[in-house]
């Protein structure tokens, strides 16, 4: 194999494949990344369980392929100056020489690197793709951190003839309710996965899935993950149908009241009247805060007490102006509302 490829070009590719590698044995062949010169440059990399292919141009001198070590290809790369760079094989190690630099490292075997799961052979997911990255955004925060039930580490994709995507940390649950189309299925995305997604999203890709595999496909990119093997709560249960209360309330006037309480404690005690909402710190009586603003709500009062991470969280990933606060009982979870997304949140006891 024998290549002449820009720095910057070059360099790019490696930042956005160096996270799918095997970070902790280097002994294993997912720590390297696989060069492929063929008609385009390939690159690939891998740790089993999350995958990525990017193509690119390049002066291809000889067509074959080679694998190299991912941080030390990332950290070569790096030190090099943004000109052209020139990487080629040489019996059992790659050379990547610029100028007067020149590096040498040996290579694994490059036919045992792991194979890649093939879209043709899996179901399509139909769907806008700002409207899907946009439900990711939205999910991704409620998505739980090393839960013992590993299920709820990850996003459910409840695919049906509309889609929902869900997300819980079991002190709040969020959904979204979209126009995506596919073959009924059950899949449960990684949340590490979601986050790769969120990064690399292209325009132009493709949704492919099966019980195992997620993929996102264009010309010149192939992610995949594989997906959670388990049964994701009852999440529609958990749904209320009615409310007693619902108030239309001015999102950033909102948001800048809750955010001078959180100042001084995250849980934080919300009083509604007609006329006012009142914002109060809860739980540390040493130091208090209060805030409050103007607004009809036609509620004569209700008191709740939340962790106003939650809200924040909510209420930064909505486009509107405005969202809905649908109430029922102060100890019993009430909903935040935005069009198609919504969040259901546990209330704190007071």
């Amino acid at each position: 194999m024998h290549i002449k490829i820009q720095k910057p070009v070059f360099e790019s590719i490696v930042n956005q494949i160096v996270p799918f590698t095997e970070k902790k044995d280097n002994t294993q062949i997912t720590s390297h990344v696989l060069i492929i010169a063929d008609d385009k440059l390939i690159l690939k990399a891998t740790d089993k369980e999350i995958g990525i292919k990017i193509k690119t141009e390049a002066e291809i001198l000889e067509k074959g392929k080679v694998t190299i070590n991912a941080k030390k290809l990332n950290d070569i790369i790096k030190a090099l100056q943004n000109k052209e760079i020139e990487i080629k094989t040489e019996d059992d190690h790659i050379i990547i020489h610029q100028d007067t630099s020149i590096y040498k490292l040996s290579t694994f075997n490059a036919d045992e690197f792991p194979e890649f799961p093939n879209p043709d052979d899996l179901n399509q997911l139909e769907i806008n793709n700002e409207e899907f990255i946009d439900a990711i955004k939205k999910i991704f925060p409620v998505i739980d951190n090393n839960n013992p039930k590993y299920e709820l580490n990850g996003a459910f994709f409840d695919i049906k003839e509309n889609t929902n995507f869900v997300s819980t940390d079991t002190r709040r649950l969020a959904v979204y309710y979209s126009n995506a189309k596919g073959k009924e299925s059950k899949i449960i995305v990684p949340k590490r996965s979601i986050s790769e997604i969120k990064r690399i999203f292209n325009e132009d890709m493709k949704i492919f899935y099966d019980d195992v595999y997620l993929i996102l496909k264009n010309e010149d990119i192939l992610f995949f993950t594989k997906l959670i093997n388990g049964k994701y709560p009852a999440y529609e249960k958990i749904i209320p149908q009615n409310f007693k209360y619902i108030i239309n309330i001015q999102k950033n006037e909102f948001l800048s009241h809750l955010r001078q309480i959180s100042i001084i404690s995250n849980e934080v005690k919300i009083t509604i009247k007609k006329e006012e909402i009142i914002f109060e710190s809860f739980s540390d009586e040493t130091i208090q805060a209060k805030t409050s603003f103007k607004i009809s709500t036609g509620v004569d009062e209700f008191i709740f007490a939340v962790n106003s991470k939650y809200l924040i969280d909510f209420l930064n990933t909505i486009n509107s102006d405005n969202f809905e606060l649908c109430l029922n009982e102060p100890n019993i979870p009430f909903e935040l509302k935005d069009g198609n997304f919504i969040t259901i949140v546990m209330p704190l006891n007071i």
